[in-house]
């Protein structure tokens, strides 16, 4: 997949699940963005145009409470990320990869 294949949403809209798989240029890398939606704040990220087929990573948001009354108690706050979110999750993600091998590490 090109660069130019794809409409990309809005740096700060937050899509959730029920959008549907979405994909992300970065950095001229190519991304599919996947989130769970038996897992409010996970994602995977698919990396489209790297040299390792299947290769990618996987994020998770998580809501921290003091104690599990405040978790019973506590409104559905959670917000999804928004896409300059995503795109940071990615830009963290290419910065570790090895040009050499195309993964994580040395």
């Amino acid at each position: 997949m090109s660069t130019g294949d794809h409409d990309e949403p809005a740096g700060d809209s937050r899509p959730t699940a029920d959008d549907g798989p979405f994909t992300l240029t970065v950095d001229g890398e190519v991304f599919t963005v996947t989130l769970r939606p038996e897992e409010p704040g996970a994602c995977d990220y698919d990396w489209e145009s790297g040299p390792n087929k299947g290769y990618g990573f996987s994020s998770f948001q998580r809501v921290a409470y003091s104690s599990v009354q405040d978790r019973a108690n506590a409104p559905s706050t959670f917000q999804p990320n928004t896409i300059d979110e995503h795109r940071e999750s990615i830009r963290d993600f290419l910065s570790q990869i090895n040009p050499e091998t195309g993964y994580l590490g040395d």
